[in-house]
């Protein structure tokens, strides 16, 4: 699900898509705010997908070296234990997670079965792989240790992978790493026989998460002009339109969550947006950034423009 810092991200982008095509069909804007949000569970999905091809070339790997009437078939492929993971066997076996994964047309894994190979081959020559297969000890905890190894190790540090993921959804770069955190929580999280809900999950943690990405969104558009007027008193010797648009867009959307939301402390926003600024922007713009925006609360605050809870510059 989304944590607050993502869904700042998330509104970002929607504002600053807006402001470089001059607020020319918000509504449109606003749908793909929707649709990167959502992208989210389907990045999810295509991981796990991943995982299930991992498993059935594994199986059809193990079935290929026991029938070989030679046996000139490479000892990597000769242990069962991969084509019997407890976890991704489950996985396989249950057809409402696999019904979910089919009903997602992007994906499709025999135009794209590279990355399955890739990926497989960098399992089974892993020191990962070699440490698995040759514990005598079977557990669904030893199997589920293993598909965490690989996948935090092999899959979530593949350069190739990542090239492919964001190739297929412009969004998803950005969601890569929680939809990481939201896969190895699933693992952490998984027991024998509870897979199954563990694979549908909210897109925002409660209501007051929901409604407040709503009113961001919603508020950013609505004051952009007025809050640019305010930033312009604190940019001496600039004009805006010399200012990094993206600079611009995060400055005039903490000022939004400044003035309008209340119950979050000053200094929570100044940080976030600050984070942002280094992940977005240039080298220089999280310094520029903090220096606009602590000059703008201080005035905010003293004119009660600003008004929190637990009221302080830095609370």
């Amino acid at each position: 699900m989304l944590n607050r810092r993502h869904i700042r991200l998330k509104i970002m982008q929607y504002l600053y898509a807006a402001e470089i095509s001059d607020f020319e069909d918000t509504k449109e804007h606003y749908k793909n705010l929707s649709k990167s949000i959502h992208s989210i569970h389907d990045l999810f999905l295509l991981n796990i997908s991943l995982m299930i091809e991992i498993f059935k070339k594994a199986t059809t790997k193990y079935k290929i070296s026991h029938d070989s009437i030679t046996g000139n078939i490479s000892k990597l492929y000769k242990s069962e234990k991969f084509s019997q993971n407890q976890f991704l066997k489950q996985v396989f076996s249950n057809s409402k997670i696999l019904d979910l994964i089919s009903s997602k047309s992007f994906i499709d894994w025999g135009i794209d079965y590279k990355y399955v190979n890739l990926i497989y081959d960098n399992i089974i020559q892993s020191d990962i792989y070699s440490t698995y297969v040759n514990n005598e000890k079977k557990s669904f905890e030893i199997d589920i240790e293993f598909v965490q190894d690989f996948f935090t190790e092999i899959i979530i540090k593949d350069e190739k992978f990542q090239s492919f993921i964001e190739e297929k959804n412009i969004y998803w770069m950005d969601d890569y790493p929680l939809v990481n955190t939201l896969i190895l929580k699933l693992l952490k999280n998984s027991k024998k026989n509870n897979l199954q809900k563990l694979f549908y999950f909210k897109l925002f943690a409660n209501n007051s998460d929901k409604k407040y990405s709503e009113e961001l969104a919603n508020l950013s558009l609505k004051n952009f002009k007025a809050n640019n007027k305010i930033i312009k008193k604190y940019i001496k010797n600039w004009d805006l339109d010399r200012l990094a648009k993206i600079d611009l867009v995060i400055i005039n959307l903490a000022v939004t969550e400044l003035i309008n939301f209340k119950e979050i402390p000053i200094k929570v926003t100044l940080n976030e947006y600050i984070e942002i600024s280094k992940d977005y922007s240039t080298k220089k713009s999280a310094f520029f950034i903090n220096g606009i925006l602590d000059k703008i609360v201080k005035d905010l605050v003293s004119n009660n423009s600003i008004i929190k809870q637990g009221r302080g510059l830095r609370e």
